[in-house]
């Protein structure tokens, strides 16, 4: 089996590492610089990467048993993840049963079976036949299963000159755990814990050690080192200091991190927002993850700002791979000297196939919105404050070559009812043709807010984004270069025509196809239908220019129901444009190639 060779060529790799450069750190010589030197990045250990990049895949759930086929392994896997794995675990058993019998089972290993192709079990036999510890867990769960190693100190008690140490098993494993005991920060004692199906409380005496750590060496490749320390005599349960630091990290599992960094953004009202992010997102994705983002509106003269805070549970036996539940909240302005205040609780269930391979999903989204406005006085009959129950299910087919994805929404509040379904198709094609396909259709079930206006209408080319979702710069204009800005959603037109809203149903097409490299030709056709009017077809095409799919994008008008509009006077203020400056969109692009 491929697991077997990989894991002896990176575990002899790490010994290598271990005898002639033991003091490497994974960012080579760059620890020599003092800025380099303030993250815990440079504190790595050269070899801390293989079960780091392992532990990666692991954190997204994408992580794959060693004796899975080489053509059933995503490419992250196939390239990197399995073979550090496997090394990281040859490492583990070395550190169980002893370095020497590992070494002069690998000798044995080639002497036996070099040119021959090799099964796991040859390998098992060999391994056990090394020592007389019960090494099971390994071929039957490190290397055969999914399931994840994570430990924790739930308690110590002091009874008489005796501490007992209660460790936590957080997974449904038999894999042992380290536990080392330090004096006075001096390391006095090292204790392997066997069969811990639960929980299992072993004794020290009650003077030899003030702190305990599993993992300390992090031989053991965990999926969670934070929770590893305990202090018997620490108050309230603090047992690691609490650390503050600039811009994102690596984990520190010796410390309670917070980061920070400035932020800065913009919109036409609070104008430019100068502010600080507290949160503790580290490089590995991790369960819990919280923001606190306070900042300033230099013309708005204000506080404004967000928090959130969110949580994912993998989950590893079934389709339903994840769960994430949480809230944020949000205060900015939505127009001149008035601001609306944002809280929103979601839970959202995610789906795939058991073929990682793929790139299909789905996920279940349920979420509550309650907003809190101002109060304009220039409007009459305008409900300030409403609620929003919405629900969401999104079909997603992601892919190099085409993309197709589907979602049906609905939304209740006090005075309407709405149903919703949006497709999209993207195909690439000989010499680098690109065709763009959407569909949206939405129908209100009740409607008792015609007499506040179209605010929760469907719109036919600039949502009123009344759950304040986007990030419009400029969300109250009517006019002007902000009134321009065009995000892609409900009826998806980029011409600004009458009727520009729905009370009841719409139905639109959006399409576009490359004309050459960047330059895309596009073209709209849909129909909105009001009470009291028979419906409106309505269309519009031009050209669009791409620099970056869905990043920043230019929309030139040509012809529509107005007519030529390109001949038309005022054309400048018929251009639409989109600029996005989300880093996750990078991060997106980033995984359809290796995830």
């Amino acid at each position: 089996d491929g697991w077997v060779t990989e894991g002896i060529k990176i575990y002899l790799l790490q010994q290598y590492m271990d005898t002639y450069y033991p003091d490497l750190k994974i960012i080579g010589g760059l620890d020599k610089y003092w800025l380099v030197r303030q993250f815990y990045a440079s504190k790595l250990e050269f070899n801390d990467q293989f079960s780091m990049l392992y532990m990666h895949m692991a954190r997204l759930n994408l992580d794959q048993p060693l004796t899975t086929p080489r053509d059933s392994l995503i490419k992250f896997n196939v390239n990197i993840a399995n073979a550090y794995k496997s090394g990281a675990g040859l490492h583990y058993l070395g550190d169980f049963i002893g370095k020497e019998k590992i070494t002069k089972s690998i000798k044995t290993f080639y002497k036996d079976w070099l040119l021959t192709p090799v099964k796991t079990e040859q390998f098992e036999k060999l391994l056990k036949k090394s020592t007389s510890k019960n090494i099971d867990w390994y071929f039957d769960e490190y290397v055969a299963t999914r399931k994840k190693i994570d430990f924790k100190i739930s308690k110590t008690k002091k009874k008489g000159d005796s501490l007992y140490v209660t460790i936590k098993n957080k997974r449904k494993n038999n894999m042992p755990a380290s536990v080392f005991g330090f004096k006075n920060d001096s390391l006095v004692s090292k204790t392997w814990v066997e069969q811990i199906n639960k929980k299992k409380t072993f004794v020290l005496p009650a003077d030899s050690v003030d702190r305990l750590v599993i993992n300390y060496n992090k031989a053991i490749p965990e999926y969670n080192l934070r929770d590893n320390y305990k202090n018997p005599k620490s108050l309230f349960g603090f047992d690691k200091p609490l650390q503050f630091k600039l811009f994102q990290d690596f984990e520190n599992p010796s410390k309670s991190q917070v980061f920070f960094m400035p932020v800065f953004d913009f919109n036409l009202y609070d104008g430019f927002s100068p502010g600080l992010k507290m949160y503790n997102k580290t490089i590995l994705t991790k369960g819990l993850n919280y923001r606190i983002q306070p900042q300033y509106g230099l013309r708005s003269k204000t506080l404004i700002g967000s928090i959130g805070i969110a949580y994912t549970h993998n989950l590893e036996k079934s389709n339903l791979y994840e769960i994430r539940y949480g809230f944020s909240a949000n205060r900015f302005s939505y127009q001149e000297d008035l601001f609306f205040r944002r809280l929103s609780p979601f839970l959202r269930f995610s789906f795939r196939t058991p073929d990682f391979r793929s790139d299909k999903n789905q996920s279940l989204t349920a979420r509550f919105i309650s907003l809190s406005r101002d109060r304009d006085e220039s409007i009459i009959n305008q409900e300030p404050d409403y609620s929003v129950f919405n629900l969401r299910y999104t079909n997603r087919n992601p892919g190099i070559t085409y993309t197709f994805n589907w979602n049906t929404d609905f939304q209740i509040a006090e005075s309407f009812s709405k149903v919703s379904a949006t497709a999209f198709y993207r195909g690439l094609y000989l010499n680098n043709r690109q065709l763009n396909l959407r569909v949206y259709a939405g129908s209100f079930l009740r409607n008792n807010s015609r007499g506040t206006g179209d605010f929760f209408s469907f719109a036919l080319d600039r949502p009123t984004d009344y759950l304040f979702d986007y990030n419009y710069y400029g969300r109250s204009e009517d006019s002007g270069l902000f009134s321009q800005q065009y995000i892609v959603a409900e009826g998806g037109f980029k011409s600004q025509l009458e009727p520009a809203f729905a009370d009841q149903w719409i139905a639109t097409t959006n399409a576009s196809t490359t004309l050459w490299k960047y330059i895309y030709a596009y073209g709209d056709i849909g129909f909105i239908k009001n009470q009291g009017s028979k419906p409106v077809f309505l269309y519009d095409a031009g050209i669009q220019i791409s620099l970056l799919d869905d990043y920043f994008e230019l929309y030139f008008p040509v012809y529509s129901n107005l007519g030529w509009e390109i001949a038309q006077p005022r054309y400048d203020q018929k251009i639409r444009f989109t600029v996005s400056l989300s880093f996750d969109t990078v991060i997106r692009l980033f995984s359809r190639k290796w995830y």
